[in-house]
C-alpha cells in the first residue's frame, strides 16, 4: 500500500504513513442510519411523551446531553484511523485515547477468534505484546475489518501467534488481562450502571412530585 497522508492533529504538519487502515464503511453506515431512523424518533418521542409529565425539561436535557454523546463517538468513528510506519504504530481510537507504539517494542502478536453470548457470532481479534509480554495495544475486525488485521500482520512482519479454535470473550479476557479496554472494567459497568439508575431515580421523583402538586 502507497503512502497516505493522514492529519495527526490539529494545526500540526500532517504525518505520512506506509499503511492506514479506516473502519469500516459499512460500520460508518449503520451507526448514522441508526442515528438517524432510530435515535432521534425516540428522542422527539420521549420529549413529546413528557410534555403532559412535566418532566419535559428534565428529559430534553437528558436528550440533549445524549445526542452530545452520540455525536461525539460519531466525529471520532469518521476520523480513527491506524497509521504504521517505519517508526512506529500510531492509533486513533473511536473510544480509546490516540497513542503512538514505537515499532521497535512490538515484538508479538496473537490473532483470536472470540465469541460473546452465541458461538455463532464470532469476530476475529488482534493483541500485541512487547519482548516482556506488556499489552501494547489491541483491534478488532469488527470495526477495522478481517483484510484490516491482516495489513497490520504484514505489515509489522513479527512473530504471530494464532489461536486454533474460537475462545469465548470472557475467556480470552481471563487468558489476556491486561488487554481488556477501558469500557470493558467492571467499574465501566458499574458507572454507567449507577448513571442509568439516578436518571431512572430522577425521572421518577419529578414526576412523583407533579402529582403531588396536582
Amino acid at each position: 500500500m502507497g503512502e497516505t497522508t493522514v492529519p495527526a492533529a490539529p494545526h500540526l504538519r500532517a504525518a505520512v504513513y506506509d499503511v492506514v487502515l479506516r473502519p469500516r464503511r459499512s460500520l460508518v453506515r449503520s451507526t448514522a442510519l441508526s442515528i438517524v431512523f432510530s435515535a432521534v424518533p425516540l428522542a422527539v418521542a420521549m420529549v413529546w411523551v413528557s410534555f403532559p409529565l412535566r418532566t419535559w425539561a428534565l428529559v430534553a436535557s437528558v436528550v440533549v446531553a445524549l445526542a452530545a454523546l452520540v455525536g461525539v463517538v460519531f466525529v471520532r468513528l469518521r476520523t480513527a484511523y491506524i497509521g504504521i510506519d517505519a517508526d512506529g504504530v500510531t492509533i486513533r481510537g473511536v473510544v480509546t485515547p490516540h497513542r503512538r507504539v514505537p515499532r521497535e517494542r512490538v515484538h508479538s502478536l496473537v490473532l483470536a477468534t472470540t465469541y460473546g453470548s452465541s458461538v455463532d457470532r464470532t469476530m476475529r481479534e488482534l493483541v500485541a505484546f512487547d519482548a516482556t509480554g506488556a499489552h501494547l495495544f489491541r483491534i478488532r475486525a469488527d470495526v477495522w475489518g478481517d483484510q484490516g488485521l491482516a495489513q497490520v500482520v504484514e505489515a509489522l512482519g513479527v512473530q504471530v501467534t494464532e489461536e486454533n479454535r474460537p475462545v469465548s470473550v470472557r475467556s480470552f479476557a481471563k487468558r489476556y488481562p491486561s488487554s481488556r479496554a477501558w469500557y470493558e472494567q467492571r467499574s465501566a459497568y458499574l458507572v454507567v450502571g449507577g448513571v442509568a439508575a439516578c436518571i431512572v431515580v430522577a425521572l421518577l421523583v419529578v414526576e412523583f412530585t407533579g402529582l403531588l402538586g396536582d
